[in-house]
């Protein structure tokens, strides 16, 4: 009777804890996440953005304006075929109005694909101590936990307790609130615990084979932008990406953005740029540069390349001042100025 009777009131206890964390001003400490810095894996990193959160500036109007340029939109690649389940086609007769209506339509459907994943620093959620009843020691061998499952609170705000067997009542952790959001609101295609695809060993293998855009389509639906397992995964995919140097495979999806800034925002988009370079897109690679000095508007890129408006000017601005290594870089440029010249010379020949 005396241990049902003290596990009744703990019960209670916690019910009514829970329900003035909710009223009283606690309720802006409980929901409080602490974030902390990414392990980035360049040794160029620079010490001036472990503090920094880079949400702001990636949410930026011209910011996003810039993603979008590199981004491309190349509709042949953004619906490519799929492996789906083969259905029977269907034929629709259709007038020139209904058509352009239908090519709007798939347009607007394409940009829709290209929504980019927000970039954010990795968030880790203190488990703080809410209380701590030694009457309540050994009294269970289980943990309670204890969910606000009301539907009008956004999941960042939601309540979740943990009483442990100790008698400690304390808040969740960022992986326990993980799997009991997904228990009482499943996302379709999250898992309740991470699959292993995402484990380091699964994770290089498939990084072999190319499969860059799947890693990071999973990885977006299985963890929150700021779960320190997604800004593990991206970023791994980004470091091989670019050691490889295979940034045309996410060339026009909703990853190349991300990834550009991530290049960027570390002060490590030599390579992306020799590539944009040599595929003749300095268009691109000057909306880089752009890039790199709303980042660091105090850089010597910045300061030298005010009111410059031609790209190619742009990106040698940059080599001279930012790129290290420049040496790739530099031989880029200089191939594309002698195509650039030995065009001119050309169209000039044919004209006279």
């Amino acid at each position: 009777m005396a241990a049902s009777y003290l596990e009744s009131t703990a019960l209670f206890q916690c019910r009514c804890l829970l329900s003035r964390l909710t009223t009283f001003q606690g309720l802006s400490r409980t929901l409080n996440i602490a974030r902390c810095s990414t392990d980035v894996s360049s040794n160029q990193s620079k010490p001036e953005n472990i503090s920094r959160d880079p949400l702001p500036i990636f949410l930026d109007k011209k910011v996003q304006t810039l993603l979008e340029t590199v981004t491309g939109f190349d509709i042949t690649k953004i619906f490519r075929p799929k492996k789906i389940p083969l259905e029977k086609p269907k034929y629709r007769l259709l007038t020139t109005e209904q058509l352009k209506k239908e090519q709007a339509a798939m347009i607007k459907k394409g940009q829709s694909r290209l929504q980019m994943p927000l970039v954010m620093k990795v968030s880790e959620l203190k488990p703080d101590l809410i209380s701590d009843d030694s009457k309540l020691d050994k009294l269970n061998r289980s943990k309670f936990v204890f969910t606000d499952i009301s539907l009008d609170i956004p999941h960042r705000k939601r309540i979740i307790a943990v009483r442990e067997s100790n008698g400690k009542l304390r808040h969740a952790s960022l992986n326990e609130r993980a799997r009991f959001l997904q228990v009482y609101f499943p996302m379709e295609g999250r898992k309740v615990f991470m699959p292993r695809m995402f484990e380091d060993e699964f994770l290089q293998k498939l990084f072999e084979k190319g499969s860059y855009e799947y890693v990071l389509d999973r990885a977006c639906v299985q963890f929150e932008p700021d779960h320190p397992d997604y800004i593990r995964v991206t970023h791994q995919t980004y470091e091989h990406i670019r050691e490889k140097c295979a940034f045309d495979v996410l060339y026009s999806t909703r990853h190349f953005g991300p990834m550009t800034f991530y290049y960027v925002w570390h002060k490590n988009a030599e390579n992306l740029l020799v590539e944009m370079i040599q595929r003749e897109r300095i268009s691109d690679a000057a909306a880089v540069v752009h890039l790199h000095n709303i980042i660091y508007p105090e850089s010597d890129c910045a300061t030298k390349s005010a009111g410059v408006e031609d790209h190619l000017e742009l990106a040698k601005i940059f080599c001279q001042t930012e790129a290290s290594p420049k040496h790739y870089l530099e031989l880029a440029l200089q191939s594309y100025e002698d195509r650039l010249n030995r065009d001119d010379q050309l169209q000039i020949s044919s004209t006279s």
